[in-house]
């Protein structure tokens, strides 16, 4: 009995030196139901540790993307496993259709990291938004200086890779105003053969490219008109994993967009975007020696499509013609 009362005691004690502490805080709580942060969003190339790396050096690093590497130039991306056949490569959207039949001018071939400022990457049929698929979609986002400060802005890069003596020059420019924005690049690469291990030179390895891109819109109300322009050029393109390489991939990839975002209604952003593009591809091994039969494979590729794609507070429609 003593023993019990001794703890009852402490007990007591405790429990009243503890309410005792307890301060009540002036600061009533306040439940936040949403939280929006407004910053610039870092591009793509500002990511690299090379500004003027390749992009297929930048999709690498993703864990659901594999390369596959004919040569220097032109890698195969293999999203969660699966070829192209499987899975949809997208810019801003748009469904591009290479015009090789060995796969050697995958869509990513025909832009540069500076053209882009984000890759945004959807696997399974999370990735269905612009045509079915079975592995997942890639959809590389075009760089607008939606963000950028207001005026004039622009930089010059160049680089130098030991290996294959890769000489790479880009400049871009941006302009923005309160209404009117625009973003130009250009870049330029050229590579002679890269070598192996013990310095082993590995043939039909080298490639030429420079591409060039514009973008442009205008602001007004709450409505927006876009316009975009690739063009993207490659030639001597040599694949030392393939018995024949390339003398010219050409592209020009064009769009026209209208988004408008109302005040009211159903909807609350509204995007329409009517785009086509085109593309050159000459398979060519007449630099090839003993070779037993020519096969100068041209061809060429030519998409014309439009999407409608609404989105509300509860659910997003999407409608997809091409």
């Amino acid at each position: 009995m003593k023993k019990q009362f001794i703890v009852s005691t402490m007990l007591l004690i405790s429990t009243i030196s503890w309410t005792q502490e307890q301060v009540k805080d002036s600061i009533l709580p306040v439940n936040l139901s949403e939280v929006i942060l407004i910053g610039k969003p870092t591009q793509v190339n500002q990511k690299q540790a090379k500004p003027l790396a390749s992009l297929e050096e930048y999709l690498q690093q993703s864990g659901r993307i594999d390369m596959i590497k004919r040569g220097g130039y032109a890698w195969e991306p293999m999203i969660n496993n699966m070829a192209t056949e499987r899975t949809i490569v997208t810019i801003d959207g748009m469904r591009i259709f290479s015009a090789c039949t060995d796969k050697m001018d995958p869509v990513t071939s025909y832009v540069e990291i500076s053209n882009l400022s984000e890759a945004t990457i959807s696997s399974g049929q999370e990735g269905s938004c612009h045509g079915p698929t079975i592995g997942g979609s890639l959809d590389l986002k075009r760089l607008r200086s939606t963000y950028s400060e207001l005026g004039w802005s622009g930089s010059l890069s160049s680089g130098f890779e030991f290996n294959n003596k890769q000489r790479i020059i880009g400049g871009m420019v941006h302009f923005k105003d309160s209404s009117f924005y625009a973003d130009a690049n250009v870049t330029y690469r050229k590579a002679d053969n890269y070598k192996a291990g013990n310095s082993q030179e590995i043939k039909y390895s080298q490639f030429q490219k420079w591409n060039a891109s514009v973008i442009s819109g205008y602001q007004f109300q709450n409505k927006l008109i876009e316009g975009s322009v690739i063009f993207d050029e490659a030639n001597d393109v040599g694949y030392p994993a393939l018995p024949m390489d390339i003398s010219l991939a050409r592209a020009l990839i064009t769009s026209f967009k209208y988004e408008v975002a109302p005040k009211s209604g159903l909807l609350n952003h509204w995007e329409n975007k009517l785009y086509y593009n085109t593309i050159t591809h000459f398979m060519d091994d007449s630099k090839r020696p003993n070779v037993p039969i020519r096969m100068d494979m041209p061809g060429w590729s030519d998409t014309y499509g439009y999407y409608s794609k609404g989105k509300t507070k509860k659910i997003s429609t999407i409608y997809y013609l091409m």
